[in-house]
């Protein structure tokens, strides 16, 4: 019974993937090489960039940005979500500016990054940063202020007051917000990055993709757009595997 309820959970992706690469691999040879390229030389691209140690370069420069800029949104938006999730009225301050610079796209602000950081390293980590630190604060407070009043009111009868509240009550609460706000970091981290990279600094794989796009090298660009799609993919699956690790009891409901 489980082989034949899990087959077309292998079979059906299968068959997509197939189909995707066959009706690809046709179109890109009606088409002019310059505006687009089959999978076949894509991949016999992508072969040249690995053995020249070109993609695996811009690949290292593009994950090590995202890591780092990534890595500190989490570690100030979780807190201040946290705080403003406590604190109702200083919400409803914050909220709309964080609102605003939210909806701002973040295209119309890499003049100002220029300005205040130069086209560097710090002007690309402060992209990604402006546009992923804000879901997860939202996200977070959100979900602090959702936790049940009732389990508030008996941690405090037990005694638990402030960083104990919030530790064993509102955070494990805020859980599924908390990894809606990292979901959404994530997938606004790698939009980040590639706009730094192509607009603030020609480096990682953004900048590859427009020194390639300038030069009509499609299939070149399609290996940079593959190369970020996986990155995106495996950012997710590991921010799923460790929700799944910090919340088991969400399984098994």
């Amino acid at each position: 019974m489980v082989a034949i309820t899990t087959r077309p959970t292998v079979i059906l992706p299968a068959l997509n993937l197939v189909l995707f690469f066959a009706v690809w691999e046709y179109v890109g040879r009606q088409i002019d090489p310059i505006l687009f390229s089959p999978p076949s030389r894509v991949i016999r691209v992508f072969g040249e960039l690995i053995i020249s140690g070109e993609l695996l370069r811009a690949t290292l420069v593009t994950v090590g940005t995202l890591a780092v800029g990534y890595g500190l949104s989490v570690a100030v938006g979780i807190p201040v979500g946290v705080l403003l999730g406590r604190q109702a009225v200083l919400g409803r301050v914050v909220n709309p500016y964080l609102d605003a610079i939210y909806a701002t796209p973040r295209v119309v602000i890499v003049p100002l990054m220029i300005l205040w950081f130069g086209v560097g390293f710090t002007g690309r980590l402060f992209l990604i940063f402006l546009g992923t630190v804000i879901p997860i604060i939202v996200s977070t407070a959100v979900g602090v202020r959702d936790a049940r009043p009732d389990l508030i009111e008996v941690a405090q009868s037990f005694g638990a007051l402030g960083f104990h509240v919030v530790r064993h009550v509102q955070l494990p609460a805020a859980v599924p917000f908390v990894a809606s706000g990292l979901r959404i970091g994530a997938e606004r981290a790698v939009v980040g990055v590639v706009v730094g990279e192509i607009f603030l600094e020609l480096t990682g794989l953004g900048g590859l993709i427009q020194l390639n796009a300038v030069r009509f090298n499609t299939a070149e660009v399609l290996c940079s757009v593959v190369v970020i799609a996986v990155i995106g993919i495996v950012f997710i699956g590991l921010l799923d595997a460790l929700e799944r690790r910090v919340s088991p009891w969400r399984e098994a409901t």
